[in-house]
């Protein structure tokens, strides 16, 4: 059987997992899941970690209780497909699987262009 890739935006490719991973996936998740209960935080399972899934899960994650300690562990699931799954491996490199232009300096650029076209495109 050949091996089946998901490839970034950038180029890079990683090996979809196999059948045979899921299992020993799922103890070391379910290992990990009974100690962060133990220590007291709250489950968090965010599905799909695109454009909303990944923001979420990182605004989740950055919870904390009263004390300041946090209060959540997250898990971002995603689908092994060839189209997504190389988001799972970024977001473990700590690199975030979305990349998004300011909205608010794209809205000063459009009302500066579009409703100010005789000013200067040098003032922004």
């Amino acid at each position: 059987m050949n091996e089946r890739y998901s490839i970034s935006p950038n180029g890079e490719k990683f090996p979809l997992p196999k059948p045979e991973d899921f299992k020993a996936e799922f103890e070391s998740i379910k290992k990990r899941v009974a100690k962060e209960r133990a220590g007291g935080r709250e489950i968090v399972v965010v599905m799909g970690v695109g454009f909303v899934g990944a923001v979420m899960a990182a605004i989740v994650a950055d919870t904390v209780d009263g004390e300041g300690n946090p209060s959540k562990f997250v898990i971002g699931m995603q689908r092994p497909s060839v189209r997504s799954f190389w988001k799972i491996p970024m977001l473990n490199r700590g690199v975030s699987p979305v990349k998004a232009e300011d909205p608010v300096e794209l809205a000063v650029q459009y009302v500066s262009v579009t409703l100010c076209p005789s000013k200067s495109r040098n003032i922004l």
